[in-house]
C-alpha cells in the first residue's frame, strides 16, 4: 500500500479498509515441538502487521475514525499520549505527516534521557514530543484534564492508544475476518480491540446464515488486570474469555523463554513483537500443548502489529524487521 492510497481513504470516509492493503489470512507455521499434538482444524493467523510498515497492525483501526472525526471538526493538530515505545504514538505521528496534521504527544518519561528509537522516528516524523513524569501522565485518565490540555493545543485529543468510541468503531471492522471461526485469540492493552471486535460479532451475528458465534480469548499484556479484564467481560456482553495470567511478569516484560520463541518463529518466517503477539502465541502453544484447546475447532489468532518496538529489546533490535 502506498502513501496515495493510504491518504484517499481519509479524503473519501465512505469508502472501506480495502483502500489500504487488506489483511491477510496465512496458516500459523508449526514449530517441530507443535508437530506431534493432534491436529487442529485449523490455526490461522491474521496479519494485521502487514497493512502498512508504519500505520500498522490495529492501530490504523484505531486511528481512523479519530481522523476522520478531527477533520470533520476542522482541527489541524492532533494530541495525544504514550510511552517511550509506544506503537501508538508512532503510528499517529506517520498519520499526521500522511494527512497533512501537526501531532503532539506527551511523553511518560524525562527529556535529558535519550530518545528511544521510537520516539526518534516520532520526531523525525513532525512529533512533538512534550516529557511528563509518572505522576503527571497518570490524569491521562481524567476526561476533564484531558480536554483541557486539548483546549490549550488547539488540538483534538485521542486517547492513549487509541481507547475511545471511535477506536472501537474502527476495531469493529475486523469481525469480518473472523467469520467461520471457533475461537478468535487476540492480546489485550487497554482493552480498545477487545471491545471492538466483540462489538461487530455481535452486530454480525442476524447476518451470517451459519449463525456460528465466534467467542474471543483475550490474553492480558498488563500484570494485575483482573478487574480490567473482569470490566471488559462485562462490557462485551457475551461468553468471551481473558487470559489474566499469560504476562510473563509484567507489561514489557521479555524474559528468555519469551526471546527463544520470537527467534524460534522469526526462523519460521513469522516475526512477532514482543509486548502483545509473542505472549499470545506462547499462551496459544501452552493451551495447545496441555490439551485445553479442542481439535475440532477452527482458530484465528490476531496479530495486532508492534513489530517497531522489537528495537526497545536490546536481543531483538538488530533482528527489527
Amino acid at each position: 500500500m502506498n502513501i496515495d492510497s493510504l491518504a484517499f481513504s481519509l479524503k473519501n470516509p465512505s469508502l472501506s479498509i480495502s483502500s489500504l492493503s487488506a489483511p491477510s489470512i496465512e496458516a500459523m507455521p508449526i514449530l517441530p515441538r507443535l508437530a506431534h499434538l493432534r491436529p487442529l482444524k485449523a490455526v490461522d493467523i491474521l496479519h494485521l502487521e502487514k497493512i502498512h510498515p508504519i500505520v500498522s497492525g490495529n492501530k490504523w483501526y484505531k486511528l481512523k475514525y479519530n481522523l476522520i472525526e478531527a477533520k470533520k471538526q476542522g482541527f489541524d493538530s492532533l494530541l495525544s499520549c504514550g510511552g517511550p515505545h509506544s506503537n501508538h504514538l508512532h503510528a499517529l505521528a506517520c498519520a499526521g505527516q500522511v494527512f497533512g496534521l501537526k501531532t503532539k504527544a506527551f511523553v511518560r518519561g524525562y527529556e535529558h534521557l535519550p530518545l528511544t528509537p521510537t520516539l526518534l522516528d516520532c520526531q523525525r516524523m513532525g512529533m512533538v514530543l512534550m516529557f511528563v513524569d509518572k505522576q503527571t501522565y497518570k490524569q491521562r485518565y481524567d476526561d476533564q484534564w484531558c480536554q483541557q490540555q486539548a483546549d490549550a493545543h488547539s488540538s483534538y485529543w485521542i486517547a492513549e492508544g487509541g481507547d475511545n468510541a471511535l477506536g472501537h468503531q474502527g476495531c469493529a471492522e475486523l469481525s469480518e475476518y473472523c467469520q467461520g471461526y471457533d475461537e478468535v485469540w487476540l492480546s489485550i492493552g487497554s482493552g480498545c480491540t477487545f471491545l471492538g471486535l466483540a462489538a461487530g460479532i455481535r452486530a454480525s451475528l442476524p447476518q451470517v446464515s451459519e449463525s456460528i458465534e465466534p467467542l474471543m480469548q483475550g490474553i492480558l499484556a498488563i500484570k494485575g488486570g483482573a478487574q480490567l479484564a473482569e470490566n471488559l467481560l462485562l462490557e462485551a456482553g457475551m461468553p468471551h474469555k481473558i487470559d489474566t495470567e499469560s504476562h510473563l511478569g509484567g507489561f514489557g516484560k521479555c524474559p528468555a523463554a519469551l526471546l527463544a520463541l520470537i527467534k524460534e518463529y522469526d526462523q519460521a518466517g513469522l516475526a512477532l513483537d514482543p509486548v502483545y503477539t509473542a505472549k499470545l502465541i506462547m499462551a496459544f502453544e501452552h493451551h495447545w500443548q496441555t490439551g485445553l484447546l479442542d481439535d475440532e475447532k477452527r482458530y484465528l489468532i490476531i496479530h495486532s502489529g508492534g513489530l517497531q518496538g522489537r528495537r526497545g529489546i536490546a536481543a531483538l533490535s538488530e533482528s527489527s524487521p
